[in-house]
C-alpha cells in the first residue's frame, strides 16, 4: 500500500513537471519489453505510443524516431540499460502525422537490488528552436558572407570527409578568376564583389547535390563533385562549369582558369588531392586565360623524383635580377622601424618569387615561437595555420629539422615523403607544395628560418635568400637586444614582475581613462630589512619570491608590479566588483598561511583613477601592517588615543564650523549655505581640513567629524528658529567612510529627535565617488536619510568623471557642479558648451542645479544664460564662522 502511494506521488510529480514544461514522458519496462510514451493533456496522462516487444522485434527507435536518427537513439538506450545512470540524447521525434522536430531526451535507468536494470524512465522536450539557432550560428561560421558558399576552412573539412567516404569517381576542381585585380582596379570593388557573388551562386547551382563548393580566398574557388561514370564525363563537367560562368556579364569579358584532379578509383589523401588540383590550376593560369588543365596532363611532364629531393641553393640565376632585388630588400631592412622593414622586405620577396607566403620563424627568450609573415589574399588560411602552429610551439620540432638542412630549395614536397616525412606532413598541412628557405644562425645557435612557400617563379634565383640571410639575422638580433633592454628597464630582475618604471610608463599613457573598472591590491612584506640584516638577502629574497609567485598564481591575467623594495602591486583592469572581492578574500587566506607577515590593502572603482586608488589601498595596507606588527590590542589602543584626542578638541571648542553662502543666480539673495570644518591649532591658528582629516582617514574616524558638523548645524538652525531669523537650508558633507559607518543612521536619528526642527533645513552632500561603493549599502543609507526628511545632494559633479547612473539611482534632490568645470568658461567656448549641457541635463532630470567655484562677474553673467539655479563661490563671500553668517549674508 505504501509503495503504491509512493508511486502515485511520483506520477503526480512527473505529471506536474511535464505539463509545466510541455514535455513528453517515456517509460520502458525491461522484463515486459514494453515502451510507453505519454503526453499530459488537461491534467491527465494520454498514451501516445504503447509498443510491445520493443527490443525483441527491433522496434526501438523505429516507431517515433526519425529514420536518420535511429542508430543514435538505439546507442543511447543501450548505454542507459547497461548500468544504472543517466543519458542525454538529441534526436528528431515523430508524433502522429506531424513533421519530425528535434527533441532532447533525458533517460534514467533504475536498477533492482541485485544491480540489474529493470526499468528506464525519461522525459523529452522540444529543442527545435535551439537547434535552429545553433544551425544558423554554424552556418554563419562556415559560410563566406559574400558568395554564400563554404569558406576555406569549412570547405576543407567537408571535402576531406567526402573524400574519405567516396566510392565513385570524383573531381577536385580549383578555379581562379582571370584578371580579377584588373576588374577591381578598373571597374571598382562593387563590380568585383558582384563577380565573386555570382561566381559562387552559379557554382552552387551547377553542382547541386553532387558535391560542395568553397571559396578559398580572394578570387579562388574550389569544387568537390562525385558520381561520375568515367573521365570523359569529368572533363565535360569542367567545360560545363566554365561555360555556365560566362553568364556573368559586366564591362569586361569574364574568364576563369580551371585546374582539376581526378580520383579515378584511387585511394588518395586529401592533402595530395589538394596538391594535384592546385598544381593543375597553376598550370592553367600559366598557359593563358580561360584554360582547363587536369593534373594527369601535367604529371607526365614532371621530372622524376631525385635521390636527394632537397637541393642546395646555388648561384645559377640571373645575376643582375638578383642584385636588383637584393638592393630592394636591403633598403627595406635598413629602415628604422624593424616591423615595417620586415614586412616590406617580405612583400618584395613574395612578389619577386610570386609566392603564396613568406614566413620568418625566429627565437626570442628560448624557443622558436615568434613569427612574421606576408601572404597573398588567397593564402589567408596558409598564413593563419603557419602563425598558429609556430606561436603554439607545435611547429618547433619541424622548424629545427628544416633548419638543419641549411639553405635549400624544395621544388616538389612529394619528394620529401620518404626522406623527410615530418617536413612533408607539415608543408602538406599548410598546402605548400614547393618551397625555398634559409637557416639563420648566430654562431652555432639556430636563430630561425626564412621560408618562401609556393614560389611560382625565379626559383632558380633563390640565392638571393642566402645573400639576405646575414643582414636579416643581424636585424633580428638587434631587435631582440632592444626588446631585452626595454624589458630589463621596466621589470624587476628578482621576481620578473613589472617595476616602478614600468608602472610610471603605464601611468604616463593615461590608459586608466580607457578602463571600465580597476581593482588595486598592495602588499608589504613586514620587517624585510631586518630579515635581510639578520638572515641575509637570500632569505629575504626567498620571501619576496613566495609573495610574487602567489600573486602570479592568483592574478595570471593582470599586471603585477614590485614597485618598492618590500611592496608589490596588482592592477586588475576591468575586473568586476564581485570577482575582486572574491580574489581579495582568497589572497588574504593564502597570505595568512605563508609563515611570515605580509600586509595587504585594496581598492576598487568603476571609475578608475590609478594614483588615488593606489593611495587608498596603501592606507588600508598601513592599517593592516600596524595590526600585524603590534597586534589588534595595540592597534585599538592607538585608535582609542586618537578618539580621545578628537573628543578633547571638541570639548575645548577647537573644531569650528564655518558657513559659505549659496546664492540664487537671478535674485542674488542667499538661499542656502554649505558647512565647512576648520581646526584652531595652538601654534598654526585656523587650519583647513587638509591638515587633520588624513589622520582621521588613516584610522577610519572621519565619521566623528562629519557627525560633529551635523550636530553643530542642527544646533545652529534651532537657534535661528528660536530667534525668529530667516533660515536657509545648510548642507553637510558626508564622506565615503561616514556612509559606511555602521551606526550612522542611529546617530543621525538621535539628532533629529533631540533638536526637533524641520529636517529639510539640512541637506546631506555626498560625492560622485559613492558610485564605487556597494550599491545595496548606499541605497539603504540614502533611503533611510530620505525617510528621516533630509534632502540629498551630489557634490563635485563633473570632477574626474560624471556618474549619471549614481545621479539617477539614489534620488538626489540637487547636484553641485564642481569648480573645475567653470574655471575656463570665460575664455573657452567648449567649456561653456559643456557647462550649458550639464546644467540643462540636471535641470531636465528634475534635480536642482548648483554651481560652485564662482569668483568673477563674467562667470556669473555666463551662468545666468544656463539652467543653473544657485551658485557658490568667493565672488559672493568666503566661508565665515557660523556665528557671523546671519549678519553677513541673511540679515536685510
Amino acid at each position: 500500500m505504501r509503495e503504491q502511494k509512493e508511486q502515485e506521488k511520483q506520477n503526480e510529480l512527473l505529471r506536474v513537471v511535464a505539463e509545466q514544461n510541455h514535455e513528453r514522458l517515456i517509460e520502458y519496462d525491461v522484463k515486459e519489453d514494453r515502451a510507453v510514451v505519454y503526453a499530459i493533456e488537461n491534467d491527465r496522462f494520454e498514451v501516445l505510443f504503447d509498443i510491445e516487444d520493443y527490443v525483441k522485434k527491433n522496434h526501438y527507435g523505429s516507431v517515433f524516431i526519425d529514420p536518420e536518427d535511429k542508430k543514435v537513439f538505439r546507442r543511447a538506450m543501450h548505454a542507459c540499460l547497461q548500468k544504472e545512470g543517466t543519458v542525454t540524447v538529441d534526436v528528431r521525434y515523430c508524433e502522429k502525422e506531424n513533421q519530425p522536430e528535434w527533441y532532447r531526451f533525458y533517460l534514467v535507468s533504475i536498477a533492482e537490488e541485485d544491480g540489474k536494470t529493470d526499468r528506464m524512465v525519461g522525459r523529452f522536450c522540444c529543442v527545435q528552436q535551439e537547434k535552429a539557432i545553433t544551425e544558423r550560428m554554424r552556418r554563419r561560421a562556415e559560410i563566406d558572407v559574400l558568395t554564400n558558399v563554404y569558406n576555406h576552412k569549412a570547405f576543407e573539412e567537408y571535402c576531406a570527409k567526402e573524400l574519405a567516404e567516396c566510392t565513385t569517381n570524383a573531381l577536385f576542381v580549383m578555379l581562379d578568376i582571370d584578371d580579377f585585380k584588373m576588374i577591381n582596379d578598373t571597374q571598382g570593388h562593387a563590380v568585383g564583389d558582384m563577380v565573386l557573388s555570382q561566381t559562387g551562386s552559379i557554382l552552387s547551382e551547377v553542382i547541386g547535390d553532387r558535391g560542395i563548393v568553397g571559396r578559398l580566398g580572394g578570387d579562388e574557388f574550389a569544387v568537390f563533385a562525385s558520381g561520375f561514370q568515367n573521365s570523359v564525363e569529368m572533363e565535360e563537367f569542367c567545360v560545363s562549369l566554365r561555360e555556365n560562368l560566362k553568364k556573368i556579364i559586366f564591362d569586361m569579358e569574364y574568364s576563369v582558369s580551371i585546374g582539376a584532379a581526378k580520383l579515378d578509383g584511387r585511394r588518395i589523401s586529401f592533402p595530395d588531392f589538394y596538391y594535384e588540383a592546385d598544381r593543375a590550376v597553376y598550370a592553367a593560369k600559366r598557359g593563358g586565360k580561360n584554360r582547363i588543365v587536369f593534373y594527369d596532363q601535367i604529371k607526365e611532364n614532371q621530372e622524376p623524383e631525385t635521390a636527394d629531393p632537397v637541393e642546395p641553393i646555388l648561384a645559377q640565376g640571373n645575376e643582375k635580377s638578383m642584385l636588383r632585388q637584393l638592393r630592394t630588400c636591403m633598403e627595406a631592412l635598413g629602415r628604422e622601424g624593424i616591423g615595417d622593414a620586415l614586412m616590406q622586405t617580405f612583400e618584395a620577396l613574395r612578389q619577386y618569387f610570386d609566392a603564396d607566403c613568406v614566413v620568418l620563424a625566429y627565437a626570442k627568450e628560448g624557443g622558436i615561437r615568434y613569427v612574421e609573415e606576408c601572404h597573398r589574399d588567397t593564402a589567408q588560411m596558409m598564413a593563419r595555420l603557419v602563425t598558429e602552429e609556430i606561436e603554439s610551439g607545435d611547429a618547433e620540432g619541424v622548424i629545427q629539422e628544416i633548419g638543419q638542412l641549411g639553405d635549400v630549395v624544395i621544388p616538389d614536397i612529394k619528394s620529401l615523403r620518404e626522406s623527410h616525412p615530418v617536413i612533408y606532413e607539415y608543408l602538406a598541412e599548410l598546402r605548400a607544395w614547393s618551397a625555398a628557405g634559409i637557416s639563420l644562425y648566430t654562431g652555432d645557435h639556430l636563430l630561425g628560418i626564412l621560408m618562401v612557400l609556393n614560389p611560382h617563379r625565379h626559383l632558380g634565383e633563390a640565392e638571393i635568400l642566402s645573400m639576405l640571410g646575414a643582414a636579416l639575422a643581424a636585424r633580428i638580433e638587434l631587435r631582440n637586444l632592444q626588446e631585452q633592454q626595454e624589458y630589463d628597464r621596466t621589470h624587476d630582475k628578482l621576481t620578473n614582475l613589472w617595476n616602478r618604471e614600468g608602472l610610471s610608463v603605464m601611468a604616463r599613457t593615461g590608459a586608466d581613462n580607457m578602463f571600465c573598472s580597476l581593482g588595486v591590491i598592495t602588499t608589504d612584506v613586514i620587517h624585510l630589512s631586518e630579515i635581510n640584516k639578520q638572515f641575509g638577502y637570500i632569505s629575504g629574497n626567498r620571501r619576496l619570491m613566495e609573495v610574487a609567485d602567489l600573486l602570479k598564481s592568483l592574478f595570471p591575467n593582470y599586471r603585477i608590479y614590485r614597485y618598492d623594495e618590500d611592496e608589490m602591486l596588482v592592477l586588475c583592469i576591468n575586473i568586476k566588483r564581485q570577482e575582486m572581492e572574491q580574489q581579495v578574500e582568497n589572497l588574504q587566506k593564502r597570505l595568512a598561511g605563508l609563515g611570515f607577515g605580509v600586509a595587504m590593502g585594496y581598492s576598487w572603482s568603476a571609475h578608475p583613477q590609478t594614483r588615488s586608488q593606489i593611495a587608498e589601498a596603501e592606507v588600508l595596507m598601513s592599517n593592516d601592517k600596524l595590526k600585524l606588527m603590534h597586534g589588534t590590542t595595540v592597534m585599538k589602543r592607538m585608535e582609542q588615543s586618537v578618539i580621545d584626542e578628537i573628543n578633547d578638541l571638541m570639548e575645548r571648542g577647537r573644531y569650528l564650523v564655518y558657513l559659505q553662502p549659496k546664492v540664487d543666480i537671478h535674485t542674488g539673495r542667499t538661499e542656502g549655505a554649505e558647512a565647512l570644518i576648520r581646526q584652531l591649532d595652538d601654534e598654526l591658528g585656523i587650519v583647513g581640513p587638509g591638515m587633520f582629516i588624513p589622520v582621521l582617514e588613516h584610522y577610519n574616524l572621519v565619521h566623528m567629524i562629519d557627525l560633529f558638523v551635523l550636530d553643530e548645524v542642527f544646533r545652529y538652525q534651532k537657534e535661528q528658529i528660536r530667534e525668529g531669523h530667516r533660515t536657509v537650508p545648510i548642507s553637510v558633507n558626508f564622506s565615503k567612510m561616514t556612509i559606511m559607518y555602521p551606526e550612522l543612521i542611529e546617530k543621525v536619528t538621535q539628532m533629529v529627535q533631540k533638536y526637533d526642527i524641520p529636517v529639510e533645513l539640512i541637506h546631506i552632500e555626498v560625492t560622485e565617488t559613492v558610485g564605487d561603493m556597494d550599491h545595496v549599502l548606499i541605497e539603504n543609507v540614502a533611503n533611510s536619510l530620505k525617510e528621516l526628511g533630509f534632502r540629498l545632494s551630489m557634490d563635485d559633479f563633473g570632477s574626474h568623471y560624471s556618474n549619471l547612473a549614481v545621479l539617477i539611482q539614489y534620488d538626489f534632490d540637487s547636484a553641485k557642479i564642481d569648480r573645475s568645470m567653470v574655471t575656463e568658461i570665460t575664455n573657452n567656448r567648449k567649456s561653456r558648451i559643456l557647462l550649458d549641457y550639464m546644467t540643462s541635463m540636471i535641470n531636465d532630470l528634475g534635480i536642482h542645479c548648483i554651481v560652485e567655484g564662482i569668483e568673477t562677474k563674467e562667470q556669473v553673467d555666463i551662468l545666468k544664460k544656463t539652467k543653473a539655479e544657485m551658485i557658490q563661490g568667493f565672488y559672493f563671500g568666503k566661508p565665515v564662522p557660523k556665528e557671523k553668517f546671519y549678519e553677513a549674508f541673511i540679515a536685510e
